[in-house]
């Protein structure tokens, strides 16, 4: 395996997700780009969602504040007002970031700031790709405040609208790693979902997803039973964009393997759902075919699928 494709293979790794003991997920927000999944244990004992990145859409804020009686703070330096007013939302038209400055400030200063690190707290985080230094230079002190940490990583192969696989560079990958792992020692990674604005990028029999809505919960709260055996996208999980079909992540790290795929589409249909294990068969040898018809050169190595 050549260097490059380490780097990918360890990149990928980190992305592991893991299923949780006793576990339930609950989708919170709009059926489209907007609404999240969330561990549905412990949240009716938060007391502070904090939300960085706002724009026109509240419904996430709005929903979880009503249904566990909690507050919101929502955090965007690009909009002059929350779309909603709410007693329950305290609006701060500023954004996060590494280090202070004219327009942003840090994590760690908000929850200063606001008297919150007693509290229970929950972290949304949808920043357009600045998600990646605001989480390498958090302290680790403040991310483990968090018992869930819900968050939308940008730009991991390409910087739309050209998607060109910029960043699979040395640099920026051992960059994604290091933060990888550094959240990865405090949460596990428990729901993942590919949003469908951006095409994957295949790397010989790799495939990356451009931006990923990932769900981490706090290790000093939640035991793992294992590598998830959960298919992605869950039932819960909705298209960003409704114009669009979801993508599967039906492939490494996401993957749990055509057999407990089988598996689960017979507990769940029993053998009615005989056609879904033949759709199965057959997107598995199209997926190898794209891949070599890439590595040939054939075709451009980019696809929804």
């Amino acid at each position: 395996m050549s260097s490059a494709l380490d780097r990918m293979h360890s990149l990928l790794k980190e992305l592991q997700p893991y299923d949780i003991q006793d576990s339930d997920r609950i989708r919170i927000g709009t059926d489209a780009d907007g609404g999240y999944v969330l561990l549905n244990r412990r949240l009716e004992d938060i007391n502070v969602l904090y939300s960085y990145g706002v724009a026109e859409n509240s419904d996430f804020e709005e929903m979880f504040c009503k249904k566990f009686r909690s507050i919101a703070r929502l955090y965007d330096h690009t909009v002059n007002e929350a779309p909603i007013k709410r007693d329950f939302i305290d609006f701060h038209k500023e954004g996060v970031g590494p280090e202070k400055n004219e327009d942003c400030n840090t994590l760690e200063s908000h929850i200063a700031q606001n008297e919150d690190n007693n509290k229970k707290l929950i972290l949304k985080m949808d920043v357009e790709g600045a998600e990646w230094d605001v989480l390498l230079q958090t302290p680790i002190a403040t991310l483990e405040l968090f018992e869930q940490i819900v968050i939308e990583i940008h730009e991991l192969h390409s910087v739309p609208p050209i998607y060109d696989g910029i960043n699979l560079s040395k640099v920026t990958i051992e960059k994604r790693i290091e933060i990888l792992k550094k959240i990865n020692s405090l949460f596990y990674l428990h729901h993942v979902h590919a949003c469908n604005y951006n095409p994957l990028y295949y790397i010989d029999r790799f495939k990356l997803p451009n931006a990923l809505e990932l769900t981490f919960v706090n290790k000093k709260y939640f035991n793992s039973t294992g590598h998830s055996k959960t298919i992605f996208p869950t039932d819960i999980d909705r298209p960003n964009w409704k114009n669009r079909k979801d993508i599967n992540l039906h492939f490494f790290p996401f993957y749990p393997g055509v057999i407990q795929h089988v598996s689960n589409v017979v507990t769940k249909l029993g053998w009615r759902g005989w056609w879904g294990i033949i759709g199965l068969t057959f997107k598995f040898f199209l997926t190898k075919w794209k891949s070599l018809l890439i590595k040939l050169n054939l075709r451009r190595p980019t696809s929804y699928s």
